[in-house]
């Protein structure tokens, strides 16, 4: 019985060894995952979702699904920049960031089909991906508002940025943050000079900000681009008087 026990013992070590080693680290999981068809191709799909990541910065590989016949990861913003998530925060594969493309002719509105993200140190993270129908939000510059005054901002860091977290601070003019509830159409009118900013790293969607301060979370060593973009109530782009998006871009290298 004893011998029975032992064997047992060492079994489940065995197995729990294997597990820690080879599977996937729990410490990120995908919330929210939809996929929205584009109007003039319907078999074509724009993928957001939110990546929780309570562990180390991690950076986003690939994308994948059986039941697609093509799926990339494109960062519009930052092209063949990598699409890191902080630690310790979240990020969001959105329309006006880093994002998922897809391809399938067979994807009923409404149902379910399995996408899996591979993360340099998670490995590969599998979510269910729901087909949300067409979208109707736009982020683009062509769907911007140009108000007078113009709004304008600027993006510092608070201190020397470091890979354990920092914080940044906004200078506005010509513009209030003002927090509204998405839920309630009405309560998300445009008004000049209102809105949130959009926070960017390296091109993936980090939130909305409304406030003038606030913090990143743990970083990589290696080259970043923080960019800041502020936004109307209804979630449009401010735009300058030439048409280009009211931005501010802060470029800075973390060393270990």
């Amino acid at each position: 019985m004893k011998r029975f026990v032992v064997i047992c013992l060492l079994g489940l070590v065995g197995i729990l060894g294997y597990t820690m080693r080879d599977g996937p680290r729990a410490d990120v999981s995908l919330v929210g995952a939809k996929a929205y068809a584009m109007e003039m191709r319907p078999s074509m799909y724009m993928v957001t979702l939110t990546v929780e990541n309570a562990g180390a910065p991690d950076v986003i590989l690939s994308a994948s699904s059986p039941a697609a016949g093509m799926v990339s990861l494109v960062n519009p913003r930052h092209a063949g920049g990598a699409v890191v998530v902080p630690g310790q925060a979240e990020g969001i594969l959105a329309m006006d960031g880093a994002h998922v493309m897809m391809h399938s002719t067979d994807f009923a509105q409404g149902s379910f089909i399995p996408l899996t993200l591979t993360f340099k140190n998670a490995g590969e993270v599998t979510t269910r991906l729901q087909n949300a129908g067409i979208s109707t939000m736009s982020h683009d510059a062509d769907e911007g508002v140009t108000v007078q005054p113009v709004p304008s901002v600027r993006l510092q860091t608070v201190g020397e940025p470091k890979t354990a977290g920092f914080a940044l601070r906004l200078e506005v003019t010509d513009f209030s943050f003002v927090r509204l509830d998405d839920s309630a159409e009405d309560e998300t009118a445009h008004v000049a000079g209102q809105g949130h900013a959009h926070l960017y790293l390296n091109g993936l969607k980090l939130g909305r900000v409304y406030e003038t301060e606030f913090s990143v979370g743990q970083l990589p060593a290696g080259d970043h681009v923080l960019e800041v973009g502020l936004n109307t109530n209804d979630h449009r782009p401010y735009l300058n008087a030439d048409g280009t998006p009211v931005v501010a871009r802060l470029s800075f290298t973390l060393s270990n």
